[in-house]
């Protein structure tokens, strides 16, 4: 049998070296790639957070971590340091939590949504309950098709207030305005009526009347 050296292939061994795990403690973080400084058995190595991993490590937590070849992922973090700060949750892109039920979020100190960009709640019905309640916006629109508001006591303080309707409707028991300088009404037609009196006082009453300037009583007194 003739063997030419053409037709041999050289075969390598193509299994994979056998890869490593442990717990490892966190000594550094390296640049924004998302990379963590391990320590095991002596040695350092750097290692990614595995995306099933949602809480980033911090510097002297004990995590769980696998090695294969050249690549090392922290899998999980086991115990936080002592002087470890808040707790973060983190997710590189996007990210959607779904239930199929219902939602509870518990928190004992508080609860804060923050975003760079726009918040939205979107639902079938929204209700919001506390026992105080302050918003502060620099601009804000609301656009309602019907509104109820149940108020014992309201104040509002403004530099400029403008109301547009077609019809305006106010009912009180009692009704007190002050106005420091002008009271301006312009209407088509003014219809003040009284069941009892109607006084009207000033150092100076003028009645302009362009075709008819017309009083009607029982009794007309005047000086």
């Amino acid at each position: 049998m003739n063997i030419h050296l053409r037709e041999l292939e050289l075969v390598t061994n193509t299994t994979p070296a056998p890869g490593r795990q442990g717990t490892a403690i966190t000594v550094g973080r390296s640049g924004s790639g998302g990379s963590w400084t391990l320590e095991a058995d002596g040695r350092q190595f750097e290692a990614k957070r595995a995306a099933s991993c949602l809480l980033e490590p911090e510097i002297g937590d004990e995590v769980w971590f696998v090695a294969q070849g050249e690549r090392s992922f922290v899998l999980a973090v086991l115990e936080r340091a002592e002087a470890a700060g808040v707790a973060t949750l983190s997710v590189n892109g996007d990210a959607a939590l779904r239930v199929n039920g219902q939602l509870d979020v518990h928190a004992s100190a508080g609860v804060e949504l923050r975003s760079d960009a726009q918040v939205g709640i979107t639902g079938a019905e929204v209700r919001v309950q506390a026992k105080l309640a302050r918003m502060v916006f620099d601009e804000g629109t609301a656009v309602l098709r019907s509104m109820f508001s149940h108020v014992t006591n309201s104040t509002f303080v403004g530099k400029v207030i403008e109301t547009v309707a077609d019809r305006v409707v106010q009912s009180s028991k009692t009704s007190l305005r002050t106005v420091a300088e002008l009271d301006q009404v312009q209407a088509g037609v003014i219809d003040y009526r009284a069941s009892d009196a109607a006084h009207v006082a000033a150092d100076q009453v003028l009645i302009n009347g362009g075709q008819i300037a017309k009083v009607e009583a029982g009794q007309i007194h005047l000086g």
